[in-house]
């Protein structure tokens, strides 16, 4: 009986297929190492990919926060809300801070409101407004953006005191 051996067979002229053993272990272990290193890859894409998503998510938030605080405080500017409903009462005196809810579609959609505060000034007809969006959409309503805006109250005023 005669045992065939890599070098036995390798004299005779004939190629060997059979690899030792510790070669055969060798390829076990870099092919384990590349599926390790392909699923560390894999993960650290998917955490960036995440994040970046949650960035683009945050700026469109902010955005919209925005967009709704500046159409609330052009509402008042423009005398379409008056100082008195914002401060919740029909005297229209000074201090008193009040919300202005938020009605519009934008908001409904993204469940953000809008806290509106005019702030006391010398100036009887000048006042600074101060609009504070909020996202309710979690247990606890997050201040999303804080706007200021100095709004002319001149004329609806005078004219709200008759």
């Amino acid at each position: 009986m005669q045992f065939c051996t890599a070098h036995s067979l390798a004299r005779r002229g004939r190629v060997a297929h059979v690899l030792p053993r510790a070669r055969r272990g060798g390829i076990l272990l870099e092919l384990l190492l590349a599926i390790a290193m392909f699923a560390g890859a894999a993960t650290f894409t998917m955490s960036a990919l995440r994040s970046a998503l949650d960035g683009v998510r945050r700026a469109e938030l902010r955005a919209r926060a925005c967009d709704l605080a500046a159409s609330k405080l052009a509402q008042l500017d423009a005398g379409l809300v008056s100082a008195s409903e914002l401060r919740g009462s029909a005297d229209g005196g000074s201090g008193g801070a009040g919300s202005a809810s938020s009605d519009t579609p934008l908001a409904a959609a993204d469940d953000l409101s809008v806290e509106v505060v005019l702030l006391p000034s010398a100036s009887v007809s000048l006042a600074r407004a101060r609009a504070t969006v909020y996202d309710n959409s979690g247990a606890e309503p997050v201040v999303i953006g804080v706007y200021e805006q100095s709004i002319d109250l001149g004329e609806r005023t005078r004219g709200s005191k008759r």
